[in-house]
């Protein structure tokens, strides 16, 4: 059932990368020029996970965090922004343009979708080779006169509240491979036989929130609003069902929703962070059989390694990319999340490692309703 009450599927706008991402270049401030600092602001409303499923009770009940990878994506971004204006200024390398490299993100609260993002971008260290910038994130105390967006640049003059999520990122430049292993089995040759089941986008979109008490409410969703890339998740329940929870795996297939330019490699990689970080610990939570009776899952610290030059993380054509999931430990309230990112031709090119709080509720919900 659509959103709009009957069987007919409800149209979102989806929007691609530079239209989710849009950034815009403030005036730096007069104290700025001693360490770098640079700053932007978000113009459009980050996603928000289950945002446009057909509720039929009030959303007030409903979470109204914004989409981490909104905010783990754009912050980065911000930060291959600064550096590009750095190299113009500096009058660029022939060695090559500076790559995303990592990036290692703190998450201290939650992200509103009614206001804008305010990034500053400061230098930790820079050489000709390496480069790393802090970026931290605020937000306006109160929300946008446009809370719907475009959000106004006037928005940045407000006052703004404290850091909702700071990341270091690091940047190099391409270099030869004088040796290149990875592990034994790409993802395609180790989970043939399931991934040849079904043409890739023949499984069932990701779920909008994937928590089993919303997904048994609105099965086959679709993809909502869901910006930048198409995702699509693998049936694994066959392949987990008798293995210990650090022994299962979930995979994802997704690609671009709409192509950006190849020669902006920066934008491919936070891409795929934006989608590593899509749904994580929640799914470890149905895993722990905590799908009908979650109390919190909620990211604490994020970290996302390009293992190549950043040119070979750029997404060409329509060739489906794969995410491995797993999760190898699980301790003291928290889940540890391992990513790992297959390109179509099987090439392990990056990695990503999220900690988080996972825990039930206290008193176990007896119906889906009450739950939610």
């Amino acid at each position: 059932m659509g959103a709009n009450g009957n069987d007919t599927p409800t149209e979102f706008r989806r929007n691609d990368l530079y239209e989710a991402l849009k950034l815009s270049r403030l005036p730096d401030k007069q104290n700025s020029s001693q360490d770098g600092g640079k700053r932007f602001m978000s113009r459009t409303p980050a996603w928000r996970p289950g945002d446009e499923l057909p509720w039929k009770r009030t959303k007030d009940d409903f979470p109204r965090g914004a989409f981490g990878g909104h905010v783990y994506a754009q912050a980065p971004l911000a930060a291959a922004r600064a550096v590009e204006e750095d190299e113009k200024e500096a009058g660029g390398n022939g060695n090559g343009k500076l790559g995303i490299h990592s990036i290692q993100g703190v998450f201290t609260k939650p992200g509103a979708i009614d206001r804008p993002f305010i990034y500053q971008v400061t230098n930790v260290h820079s050489t000709r080779s390496f480069a790393t910038k802090l970026v931290q994130a605020r937000q306006p105390t109160a929300p946008s006169r446009v809370p719907a967006g475009p959000f106004p640049e006037s928005d940045a003059d407000q006052p703004l509240g404290s850091v909702c999520f700071a990341c270091l990122t690091t940047f190099k430049r391409p270099a030869p491979s004088p040796a290149d292993h990875q592990m034994e089995g790409s993802a395609q040759e180790r989970y043939a036989d399931i991934l040849s089941q079904r043409a890739p986008d023949e499984w069932d979109p990701s779920p909008q929130l994937d928590v089993d008490a919303i997904t048994a409410m609105f099965p086959n969703a679709g993809h909502g609003g869901f910006p930048i890339l198409d995702m699509y998740k693998v049936d694994m329940k066959a392949y987990n069902a008798k293995r210990a929870v650090p022994e299962r795996r979930e995979l994802i297939l997704y690609r671009l929703h709409k192509p950006i330019p190849e020669d902006d490699a920066n934008a491919h990689i936070v891409a795929h962070a934006f989608e590593a970080d899509r749904n994580g610990l929640i799914m470890l939570t149905n895993s722990l059989g905590w799908g009908f009776n979650l109390g919190t899952a909620a990211s604490l610290s994020y970290s996302f390694y390009v293992h190549v030059n950043a040119d070979e993380a750029v997404m060409k054509g329509d060739g489906w990319w794969i995410q491995e999931v797993c999760y190898p430990r699980v301790c003291a309230g928290r889940g540890m999340m391992e990513s790992r990112i297959w390109s179509p031709e099987g090439k392990h090119v990056a990695s990503g490692y999220q900690d988080g709080v996972a825990i039930p509720a206290e008193q176990k919900a007896k119906t889906t309703k009450e739950k939610l």
